[in-house]
């Protein structure tokens, strides 16, 4: 069985260039992570000053085990610049109210302030969803 594309008739070819957009991105925060520390391989982040604003917070290896987790009061500071940008930029592209988990790449934690990202190297974090003819 297909699962339903989330996205109304009117609005598919926003939703296709949307994705696309956001695949491209996960895919700049997959090779920057890997640049900085190649055992990342979920990162986490959390909504700060406003809703267009993410900071990172944990980064997790591909066996779960937690990497590194930033104090949020300091920031994460410049070596991690590019990939904080990159994350918010894909939080405020995921619109999870009215999309299923993972259709942006972005999966929402317990806390709504928090999400998780996925990197596509891997195998056992949070498989992105796919939608119907959107693969």
């Amino acid at each position: 069985m297909t699962p339903v594309d989330p996205c109304r008739v009117a609005d598919r070819q926003v939703c296709l260039a949307t994705r696309d957009l956001s695949r491209a991105v996960l895919r700049r925060l997959a090779v920057t992570a890997a640049g900085i520390e190649p055992r990342i391989k979920t990162i986490v982040a959390t909504q700060t000053d406003g809703p267009a604003e993410h900071a990172l917070w944990r980064l997790h290896g591909d066996d779960g085990r937690l990497l590194l987790q930033f104090d949020l009061l300091k920031g994460a500071g410049a070596a991690w610049s590019a990939l904080t940008a990159d994350v918010s930029f894909l939080a405020r592209l995921a619109n999870l109210r009215t999309h299923p988990p993972g259709y942006f790449y972005v999966h929402p934690l317990p806390d709504p302030r928090d999400i998780a990202i996925p990197l596509p190297s891997n195998p056992r974090g949070l498989a992105p969803r796919t939608i119907g003819p959107l693969q």
